[in-house]
Parts: C-alpha cells; structure tokens; sequence
C-alpha cells in the first residue's frame, strides 16, 4: 500500500512538529546520560571527596565555596592571588550569590592585613585565628594532599561543594579562567539540580 501524496504531506507535518518534543522529552529523561568526551576539569579532583569543618557558618551555609589558604606572611604574590579570587566571584554572574569565598590564615593575621584585603573586595570571609578547628581544617586539607598525590608545596585553593565537601584542588600555577571555567560549569548545573 502506497501513501498518497496528501497522507505523506500529513506524515511529514507530524513529524516537524512532534519529532523535537519527543528529542526533548528523551533527552530529559534519566536514562539519557551524554558525557562529552572532551569534558574535563582544571583543577585536582580529589577522591573521594573530603568534608571539612569550618569554625564559621555564616555567610557560606548552603553554598559552594572557595577556600584559599593564605601565604604566611602574606605578600605580593599573595595578595595578587586574592585579588584574582575576586575576579573569579565577579565573573560567574548571578551565579554569585551561591558561591562564597573563603581565605584561611594558619596564624591570626597580622595587623592592617585583613583590612587590606577587604578593601580589595569585602565579600571575603574570613578564618584567621589559631583555633584548634582551623588546625584541625588544615591537618584534613594537608591529608587529603598526600593521600590524592598533590602537591602540597602548590597547592593552596580548593573547591566545595554546599556540603563543605573538598572536590577540587588548585595549585598557584592555576589561569583564574581556568578555575572559572569549572565553576561556571558546577554552578550552572547546579543551578539546573534545584530548578527541576
């Protein structure tokens, strides 16, 4: 039996229209999982990922963070490393408002220090005192180094997730856009989790 060229024309219709929702609605569903080949991070994934206590809840409770542990003393390279942080937080968007930076000091910090730092950006959070959490966050960070073979001599800014759970390490030698680019990609999917 052989379609007339009124019943094709029809087919054809159908086809336009229904043929990209039924794209969408596969494309959507849990059993499509596409993972581009070509899709990686800059930054040491750390497995597993490790938790960390923070002596400070507020303003980072329930988003990703940034946690740069700050050179002692803190120069120049230091201070330029901050200053490349903030670029990071102002360049993913809307999106920072979910994305907290955090600058740990080993040691409280020395006088005018903080203050410098915050006139740089004052959407810093800080943790600058000896307290035995902060040493207690700094003997998990440096044993979760050794145990995913970073180098720890390098290494000094790290990725959480809203769990406080470490799942990315940088070292000094990352490009800011770099570690941008992992963020922007986290917190977009992210973003996509709590919307659906």
């Amino acid at each position: 039996m052989s379609l007339s060229r009124q019943q094709f024309t029809l087919l054809g219709i159908f086809a336009l229209f229904l043929g990209p929702v039924l794209l969408v609605i596969m494309m959507r569903s849990s059993w499509w999982q596409y993972q581009p080949a070509g899709l990686k991070n800059h930054g040491y994934l750390v497995q597993p990922p490790v938790h960390l206590t923070l002596n400070m809840t507020q303003g980072i409770d329930g988003k990703w963070v940034i946690l740069h542990v700050l050179d002692q003393p803190c120069d120049q390279k230091c201070i330029e490393n901050v200053t490349a942080l903030r670029q990071i937080h102002r360049a993913v968007g809307r999106h920072g408002e979910h994305l907290a930076i955090v600058l740990l000091s080993e040691t409280p910090t020395e006088p005018g220090l903080q203050t410098r730092i915050e006139s740089i950006y004052p959407e810093y959070n800080f943790i600058a005192e000896s307290a035995d959490t902060t040493s207690e966050t700094l003997a998990t960070i440096n044993t979760m180094v050794a145990t995913n073979k970073v180098d720890s001599n390098d290494t000094r800014t790290y990725l959480l997730d809203p769990m406080l759970n470490v799942i990315l390490a940088y070292p000094d030698s990352v490009n800011p856009s770099d570690m941008h680019k992992d963020l922007k990609r986290l917190l977009k999917w992210s973003d996509q989790e709590n919307t659906q």
